[in-house]
């Protein structure tokens, strides 16, 4: 595949920790170049590189960008329209992010958000792009001149989804059973923080558990002219806070309709290929590594490339770490590992906008893409 020039992009966010990620994935990337950074009131007129760098990673070297203010939604869309951004990754709070993501959507800007509010919605879809890509067509429902908005699922949901897809595919389940253990970055950066300065940390999750089962159901759900009929399975979720400061780590517990061998989950995982795989995005990598023994979070959330450097190497921790996989009849147990704010937040986004590049459904005057990718509308 061959990709001339850059996507001029703009980051929601600019102090959080999935912001940043965004800013660390984007900076060197062949496809984006990040021209705008909008945050609140209290970094407004800063340089980049002067606000605290709040990832364990060195800073990169950051272009010459202001942050620019949210206040005026009219001053804000001109800025973004003189700097010609196209795509718009969005890393706030709910309470900000409705309605201003719609807003900008309605100025024509494509906004990849990873906001709770907008998951749920009928007309957004929800998109792990190794899982669902077919869901994106829901945005011909959204007609807002031209632009469109795609929803980004729970951090947890990442993993738990990308291992059960290649179960759906291949054996009949009955029931899943999902127990987390989430990681303090999951939280956002002051939690991390109460949790480095020893302060205590409440393990429940409110809500989590919820969110995770209604969002698995409506990414497997079939869609039928533009509305999703959610997956027709019994799902359960446990979830808990723990102190591990990064990666997450979800339990599950699959029941099938009839007996399964080891042998053949392993099979289905090791042959499932997706839009993404054969598209070889740049921070596409394979989908997991098995791992012998126990599974820790903070290290075998790197799965993907030896390399710990996320910010020039794209596929560092973009693979999940599965293992203590056991059959017993027709029951799976096993284990999954994934980082939370690369690949189940700003990896996951620059992923997604790297598939809506690559598959035609954002264009930029000085992208090239070679004529052997087919339309979307042709899969």
């Amino acid at each position: 595949m061959a990709v001339l020039g850059k996507v001029r992009c703009a980051i929601l966010g600019s102090r959080g920790l999935v912001a940043q990620r965004y800013l660390q994935r984007l900076v060197n990337h062949n496809w984006f170049t990040p021209v705008s950074v909008i945050g609140s009131e209290s970094t407004v007129g800063m340089k980049i590189s002067d606000l605290p760098w709040h990832l364990d990673e060195k800073r990169p070297e950051l272009p010459e960008i202001v942050v620019r203010g949210l206040e005026d939604i009219d001053t804000l869309v001109d800025g973004l329209s003189e700097d010609g951004v196209q795509i718009i990754f969005s890393a706030l709070p709910d309470n900000v992010a409705s309605p201003l993501e719609e807003n900008l959507v309605e100025k024509g800007f494509v906004v990849i958000s990873h906001a709770l509010i907008h998951r749920m919605k009928p007309n957004i879809p929800l998109v792990i792009p190794d899982v669902n890509p077919n869901h994106l067509k829901m945005i011909q429902s959204q007609e807002l001149n031209n632009g469109f908005l795609v929803s980004c699922s729970n951090c947890m949901v990442v993993p738990i989804a990308l291992t059960i897809s290649p179960l759906l595919s291949n054996f009949e389940i009955n029931t899943v059973r999902v127990t987390t253990e989430q990681s303090l970055s999951g939280g956002g950066r002051n939690l991390l923080s109460r949790g480095r300065k020893g302060l205590p940390i409440e393990s429940s999750i409110p809500g989590e558990a919820e969110s995770i089962v209604r969002e698995i159901k409506k990414i497997f759900g079939t869609l039928y002219d533009d509305e999703i009929k959610p997956l027709d399975i019994d799902i359960k979720a446990w979830c808990s806070r723990v102190k591990s400061e990064h990666g997450h780590l979800a339990s599950i517990e699959i029941d099938f309709i009839n007996q399964i061998s080891a042998h053949e989950i392993i099979q289905a995982w090791q042959n499932y290929s997706s839009n993404v795989s054969n598209l070889e995005l740049p921070s596409s990598s394979e989908l997991m590594q098995f791992v012998d023994g126990k599974l820790d979070a903070e290290n075998h959330r790197w799965a993907g490339s030896e390399l710990r450097q996320p910010g020039t190497n794209l596929c560092s921790a973009m693979s999940l770490s599965v293992g203590e996989i056991e059959v017993i009849g027709n029951k799976l147990r096993f284990k999954v590992v994934s980082d939370n704010t690369i690949r189940g937040a700003a990896g996951y986004g620059v992923l997604l906008a790297e598939f809506l590049l690559a598959d035609g459904m954002l264009h930029d005057k000085n992208t090239v893409l070679d004529s052997d990718i087919s339309s979307f509308n042709q899969k």
